[in-house]
């Protein structure tokens, strides 16, 4: 078995070494060059002495070749890492005047607009220097920027800074998710702060790519696809999910339905075999069969570049390369062996395609469907061919939904429950639309065929939102709020396959391999439980402008909070509700936090009272909010002995009054005080330890016990 797929083996090998360079970063790179080295000392020795003709010695052979793979992928991604370095050592931390192109196009966003800009140099008080990076430029809102192409020259004057890390518990790390694009640096220009050139690159193919999607957008606009069914077709012919609005990413989410407004290899997959039955005369001439692997592929790569190079789309491109390849050639193909050559071509380009949730996606939607399609079409057989069909695609369904569950339950939390029977309307449905949008774009704007593609194409998206919409009303739709970790996954996967392996083998080992980890996760599962029950927590959030803090007791908390974030879904959900989800906790009792304009006179000082829960025992510890200015009669004798005294608002009176009043071990400034008061705080007040939310991130107290609330 392994002898057919050999590629499987090498790619394992450089898997776990772009694991282990993401995970100890610079720490093994002596080591490696010694393995490197000490490698290929032994193959040249081994070449010269005869000892790989051997077969007592194939190990040896064997073993420097997972060693050079390892090593090849641990060093392939620490690159990047050098790279980071470099980029942030020498980035100045004042304002330049920075020199620039575009080099992906600005996308209009709610309150922003986005883009990326490639820098070549900028200009300081010393003078004109050489800096190359990558830079995230988000700007006011700008209807002009969206219609800047790739390539156009920039010049803006700002202070550029390394890309934030996450400021709270369980927040998307933005900073890992850009450096792994090689984005370090980022931005925020105001109107006024930036000029924009002529386009002075060279010919760019991926430029030239994104001109032609833009051209093809238009194509569908001007032949009456406008609004929703706009924004669905773009998506699904195009791969531009920029047009997509919330409601209908949730309504497609919330149905199992989501894949389809991806490009994937469905898509290729449809091109390809329109492609060749259009081009199937060509083997009948004498030249032609020579020319036909080089159109079809120039064709599906050319498709590839224009949807942006998204992981489904370029791994089925290398795919189907492969196949042409091999038909070509008439040599064997092994399927397994195809899918560990397009995915080790995709990591030589870029090891991070390995974090990627579209590429772990892509991968174990494939392999699903290939280790059970069959296996499960030959369950039940059909006299009737309709029905035939649709057990078909429910077989193709339930085999992909069986390879990517583990992986969509780790990123989205949620499982939807009729995806099966959504599949069965949106699979056939996408199929026919990739079908009319292919008519539509080869044909002349405008044309009698152009134009009844388009009116195709509306009819199809209208019928397939609508199945959408009925599935995704159903009662139970979706199960939410699941959070598994990695080993969980892991466990899953192993769960999976043994499982699998048994129904399909009947094999007694795979059962008891099965049932093993079935054992070994519900074991996992109850350690968890008993973590989180345990858990007592204080935690002062990260949210700029807002105040949030929260009081963990097990699975309940109560979360004080700004009304105005309360209200604010997309604050919430980014750096709020992701630690909610990992520490298992409950819906909140919520008590909302006293306005800022108002002051601790008229309302009252809000205060919390908890103890540490240690072996040992320990006094109480008293925590108090304290926003607006300070009593203006004289302050007391004993100051108030406080654990931790957290400041929000303006903060209206002078360090040196504070500490008349109170004697705290810790003062934290909440995301709520401005930025030039809480330098001047921390500047004044040496006496004390300062904590800086909007600084140092979100501040969070181990094993506390919330005692009483007043």
């Amino acid at each position: 078995m392994w002898s057919r797929v050999p590629l499987v083996r090498l790619i394992i090998p450089y898997i776990i070494g772009i694991l282990l360079s993401d995970e100890f970063g610079g720490n093994a790179t002596l080591p490696f060059k010694v393995l490197v080295v000490a490698g290929g000392i032994l193959i040249i020795g081994a070449l010269l002495y005869g000892v790989l003709f051997s077969f007592r010695s194939r190990w040896v052979f064997g073993s420097l070749v997972i060693i050079f793979f390892l090593s090849s992928a641990y060093f392939q991604q620490q690159k990047g890492r050098v790279k980071e370095k470099a980029v942030l050592l020498d980035v100045p931390s004042d304002t330049c005047l920075y020199i620039g192109t575009i080099a992906e196009g600005f996308e209009q966003r709610e309150r922003s607009c986005r883009g990326l800009l490639r820098i070549i140099g900028l200009k300081d008080s010393s003078g004109l220097h050489p800096f190359k990076a990558n830079v995230m430029v988000y700007t006011e809102p700008d209807s002009l920027l969206p219609l800047l192409k790739p390539g156009n020259a920039i010049l803006f004057k700002a202070s550029v800074k390394a890309v934030s890390r996450p400021s709270n518990p369980a927040e998307f790390d933005y900073n890992k998710y850009l450096s792994r694009r090689e984005i370090y640096l980022s931005t925020y220009l105001k109107r006024g702060q930036w000029l924009i050139g002529d386009s002075n690159e060279d010919f760019s193919l991926h430029n030239y790519a994104i001109a032609v999607r833009k051209q093809l957008l238009k194509k569908l606009q001007a032949h009456g696809i406008h609004d929703q069914q706009y924004a669905v077709s773009s998506a699904l012919l195009l791969g531009d999910d920029s047009h997509l609005a919330d409601d209908i990413r949730e309504m497609y989410a919330r149905a199992g339905a989501m894949h389809i407004l991806c490009v994937s290899g469905l898509h290729v997959g449809v091109i390809f075999m329109v492609l060749s039955l259009m081009l199937g005369f060509l083997k009948r001439l004498r030249l032609g069969r020579f020319m036909l692997p080089f159109l079809l592929m120039g064709s599906i790569w050319s498709y590839a570049l224009i949807t942006g190079l998204a992981p489904p789309v370029t791994r089925a491109s290398f795919m189907i390369s492969f196949i042409i390849i091999g038909n070509t050639l008439k040599r064997y193909r092994n399927v397994y062996n195809t899918l560990a050559a397009a995915a080790m071509l995709m990591l030589m380009i870029s090891p991070s395609n390995l974090f990627g949730a579209g590429f772990q996606l892509s991968y174990a939607a494939v392999l699903g469907i290939v280790f059970l399609q069959k296996p499960l079409n030959k369950l039940f057989y059909f006299k009737y061919s309709l029905l035939d069909k649709m057990w078909s695609i429910t077989a193709v369904s339930i085999a992909a939904q069986l390879g990517t569950l583990p992986v969509i339950l780790f990123y989205f939390h949620k499982f939807p429950v009729y995806s099966l029977l959504t599949n069965l309307i949106v699979i056939p449905l996408s199929s026919l639309i990739i079908y009319a949008g292919i008519l539509l774009f080869a044909m002349p704007s405008l044309s009698q065929l152009a134009m009844l593609a388009a009116w195709l194409l509306k009819q199809l998206i209208q019928v397939m939102e609508m199945g959408v919409s009925i599935v995704e009303k159903l009662p139970y739709a979706i199960i939410a709020d699941i959070s598994i970790d990695v080993p969980a996954l892991m466990m899953l996967y192993l769960i999976t396959i043994f499982l699998c392996l048994y129904f399909l083998n009947k094999s007694g080992g795979s059962l008891l391999a099965g049932l093993f980890f079935v054992l070994l996760l519900s074991s996992y599962h109850l350690y968890s439980n008993h973590r989180i029950e345990r858990q007592r927590k204080f935690v002062v959030y990260s949210v700029s402008g807002y105040s949030a803090y929260d009081l963990i007791d097990g699975r309940d908390h109560i979360f004080h909070v700004d009304s105005a974030l309360l209200n604010d879904a997309g604050k919430m959900n980014y750096s709020i509700k992701p630690h909610w989800l990992e520490c298992g906790l409950r819906e909140p009792m919520t008590e909302q936090l006293p306005s800022l304009s108002s002051s601790n006179i008229d309302t009252g000082t809000w205060k919390i009272e908890i103890g540490i829960l240690t072996p040992l025992h320990v006094p109480d510890m008293r925590v108090v909010v304290w926003q607006g200015s300070l009593p203006a009669c004289r302050p007391p004798e004993v100051r108030l002995l406080l654990d931790h005294l957290i400041l929000r608002g303006s903060c209206q009176f002078s360090p040196a009054s504070l500490l008349k009043w109170f004697a705290p071990e810790i003062i934290i400034l909440d995301s709520s005080v401005p930025w030039w008061k809480a330098e001047k705080l921390k500047a004044e007040i040496d006496s004390v330890i300062i904590w800086d939310i909007r600084q140092q991130g979100a501040w969070e107290s181990s094993e506390c016990r919330v005692m009483s609330l007043e």
